[in-house]
């Protein structure tokens, strides 16, 4: 393969997976939202309650500016001055008007628009903007299981389907039940080893320190190690369902292991509150270092995931997407940073931050531990991993669908001996009625060439 056309299906890859955003009719608009994250990083790390409220300030009018450039965008006389290769005069100054729009908008409503200056409290810059962006950091983080698991099951498909052999045999078998005894052997010698590996940041550091965070250390070492067993017996009860169905997995193994390590490091985030040690480099380093990471592949993920769900409404397009989720991405970050900082009112709200942590990643932990007993069945369900005893409506008409072109197609039934509207009443007698606009454009039954429906 050339080099040119390795290079034009990257391209093609990053523009499909990222919706443009580094294209280059797209990369200036990237590289000022990347620059922005890094401001509000600095920021971060300084936790300034003055730099908070500047940091608040400075994600809002960029948010603005990018919601500002998706109406923009959404015309079609706008789309060569946009989204140009290059960064031309046309582009540079729309930038720069919604820029310093956003800037002004903003900046006087934070310098006449507070709680103490307007008669509605609440909808005060120091009230609604920080309460807005905790908002949708909470809710973005209890549903970011949900947008992990697309490529948590992509890794764990492509794993099984290297190693695995396309033909029932018992090499099959012995590898499921070998990665099942790794994936459950991970997860407790993962837990033995923070256990032994932080007990040093729990114990008393002085005689006089009390030995209440040790407690809790302990209790949440017992308490994971029940959801251990908890989430292990359900990965043996999914396995012995494989085995029966004849079709063993290590697909479950892979899962197993991925949405355990969410499990453990946000229990590990919440036990961490209860350190008595204010200041500890190596572990205050790698907890920064994973929030950090989490916080980037989410990122990636809104862009990636929660970009492909929004072509449904009018308002966006192939190009104008990206301007939607940089702003999206910025008010996510910017949540964390204002409960870090106590920018705007929080400050007054909170007591501190651990109590901010512990309330976060409890939800996150309980809501990881539900979808993993439920979803794990759900998704071999879907894959034919295991034996489905249920189906829904759209599964059902697909079945009879098949069956009914499988009967044609081996001869067993004449196309002719039963018509469209035959069918049809047969699917309405047994409460199973299609949609007539998909089947007259999709399925024309009578046409033995077309005899598939389309739900």
């Amino acid at each position: 393969m050339s080099e040119p056309l390795a290079e034009s299906k990257i391209k093609i890859k990053l523009d499909k997976y990222f919706h443009k955003i580094f294209s280059p009719s797209h990369i200036a608009y990237t590289i000022f939202f990347f620059i922005e994250v890094l401001i509000l990083i600095v920021f971060y790390f300084l936790g300034s309650t003055t730099l908070g409220n500047v940091g608040l300030f400075l994600a809002t009018v960029f948010s603005l500016s990018f919601i500002l450039l998706m109406f923009i965008g959404i015309s079609s006389k706008f789309e060569s001055y946009l989204f140009s290769k290059s960064l031309d005069q046309h582009k540079t100054m729309i930038f720069i008007a919604t820029l310093g729009l956003s800037f002004v908008v903003i900046l006087l409503y934070f310098l006449f628009g507070s709680s103490t200056q307007i008669p509605i409290q609440f909808m005060g810059w120091d009230y609604i903007l920080p309460g807005f962006y905790i908002i949708v950091y909470f809710g973005w983080n209890i549903a970011q299981i949900f947008f992990l698991k697309s490529s948590f099951e992509d890794i764990a498909f492509k794993v099984n389907n290297r190693v695995l052999s396309g033909s029932k045999s018992n090499r099959n078998k012995n590898l499921s039940t070998v990665f099942l005894i790794i994936a459950i052997s991970i997860s407790i010698l993962t837990q033995v080893g923070t256990y032994f590996g932080f007990l040093s940041y729990f114990e008393p550091q002085n005689p006089t320190d009390s030995l209440e965070p040790l407690m809790w250390f302990n209790g949440w070492n017992i308490a994971m190690y029940i959801v251990i067993f908890f989430i292990s017996y359900r990965l043996v009860f999914l396995y012995i369902k494989s085995i029966k169905n004849d079709t063993p997995n290590i697909f479950s193994s892979i899962f197993f292991v991925l949405v355990y390590l969410i499990i453990w490091y946000r229990s590990f985030s919440f036990i961490n509150s209860f350190r008595s040690v204010s200041s500890a480099l190596g572990i205050d380093a790698f907890r920064a270092f994973i929030d950090i990471f989490l916080m980037i592949f989410t990122a990636i993920l809104v862009i990636r995931g929660l970009g492909s769900r929004t072509f449904k409404f009018r308002i966006f397009n192939p190009n104008n997407l990206a301007f939607f989720l940089f702003a999206f991405t910025l008010i996510y970050i910017e949540g964390q940073f204002v409960m870090i900082t106590g920018a705007g009112s929080i400050s007054g709200t909170y007591t501190n931050r651990s109590q901010v942590n512990l309330v976060n990643n409890f939800g996150v932990l309980l809501i990881t531990i539900i979808f993993y007993w439920f979803y794990s069945e759900y998704t071999l369900k879907k894959s034919g991993l295991i034996l489905k005893q249920t189906f829904n409506q759209k599964e059902v008409l697909e079945i009879i669908t098949e069956f009914k072109s499988y009967l044609i197609n081996s001869g067993a039934l004449n196309s002719e001996q039963i018509n469209e509207r035959e069918y049809q009443n047969f699917l309405i007698n047994k409460k199973l009625k299609a949609e007539e606009k998909k089947i007259s454009e999709n399925n024309k039954l009578d046409d033995p060439t077309n005899n598939q429906i389309d739900i």
